[in-house]
């Protein structure tokens, strides 16, 4: 019975960090809610608000808003949380081999994941009709980019790879480690589908952190991985002549890199 309180306690001082980030990120958007209505309210009774912020115009309004303020609010979200999670990161960081060259191991894998990811959305979306999957973003692909692209990952890596794997490997076997932080992983994202995914990449993304020895690796995974997805998911929604061109420029790509990769490998 202790020694089960005690694995529970130790599992909950995992949790607390993605509980806390999740947290904060709710409230740094809240802050702009905050001052979005403050502004929209105006003249406005309490009661009259009320009934306004329940239409569709209040919440249309509010989409632009969030959305125009995307980059602020990913901005703040990176200048707080990554000074936090790096320092508690710090105690675990080793020394690494990871080298110029090895960057295209983990592009490597971050394309092929979202090639695959993409072809199992467009077979799901076409076939099984799951209408909804391939809907589009309202924010600018630059934006995209920059925040689901980049600092995203780099953020969720500090956060899972850095910090919960860590942390989970000194109570449990590596492999429990490995499940139980694939599956928090999974669990924060959005949907059942994204749920799933999120876990499968977790394996691959926690392979090449033990394998280099360094968050950049899964970084490098990450943000290659990510990228792609947004590019991919933009063509579709807006031509698949275009998006069926540019499957086979990064099939052809993926090949150049792993040729490169083979060939600087057994030289």
């Amino acid at each position: 019975m202790k020694n089960s309180l005690k694995y529970i306690e130790s599992l909950l001082k995992v949790l607390i960090w993605p509980i806390i980030f999740m947290i904060g990120q709710f409230f740094i958007q809240y802050i702009f809610v905050a001052i979005f209505n403050s502004k929209e309210k105006g003249t406005m009774t309490n009661n009259e608000f009320l009934e306004y912020i329940k239409t569709l115009e209040y919440q249309d309004k509010l989409n632009d808003y969030i959305n125009s303020n995307t980059l602020m609010i990913i901005i703040i979200t990176m200048l707080i949380f990554i000074p936090i999670l790096y320092k508690v990161f710090k105690k675990y960081r080793k020394e690494n081999n990871f080298k110029i060259k090895n960057i295209f191991v983990p592009i490597l894998f971050g394309i092929t994941i979202s090639l695959i990811y993409n072809i199992i959305l467009f077979y799901l979306n076409n076939v099984l009709n799951f209408t909804n999957i391939f809907e589009g973003s309202e924010l600018s692909i630059l934006v995209q980019l920059i925040s689901s692209g980049i600092c995203g990952p780099i953020l969720e890596e500090l956060l899972f790879r850095g910090i919960v794997y860590n942390k989970l490997k000194e109570f449990n076997k590596p492999k429990i480690a490995i499940i139980l932080c694939s599956v928090i992983f999974g669990i924060i994202h959005t949907n059942i589908i994204n749920a799933i995914y999120a876990f499968i990449v977790s394996f691959v993304l926690i392979y090449l952190y033990e394998k280099y020895k360094t968050l950049k690796a899964p970084m490098i995974m990450h943000i290659s991985l990510n990228s792609t997805i947004i590019l991919m998911l933009s063509l579709i929604t807006k031509n698949y002549l275009i998006f069926n061109l540019y499957l086979l420029i990064v099939s052809v790509l993926i090949l150049l890199i792993l040729n490169f990769y083979l060939k600087n490998k057994y030289k």
